[in-house]
């Protein structure tokens, strides 16, 4: 399971049940609404769909958010 530990902005930083640490850059299709998509860890593949809300936003609009770059941050092996 995915967990989000945070954003700046359009990055998201997350870590992963399998020890998976990394960051995850978007592009919003929409800069004014929220933001959806869907981060994958590369190595266990396990799937989140994830909400962003930009602080400005006061409607109930989503767009899309394509992940441009998914990057491994740092990987500790957990034994099962």
């Amino acid at each position: 399971m995915i967990k989000v530990i945070g954003n700046k902005g359009s990055t998201v930083y997350y870590e992963c049940d399998c020890g998976v640490k990394g960051r995850c850059m978007l592009k919003p299709l929409s800069e004014d609404k929220a933001m959806i998509t869907d981060i994958r860890c590369p190595i266990c593949l396990a799937v989140e769909r994830i909400k962003l809300q930009p602080t400005e936003s006061e409607g109930d609009e989503l767009s899309w958010a394509c992940v441009l770059f998914n990057e491994i941050t740092d990987y500790e092996l957990k034994e099962s």
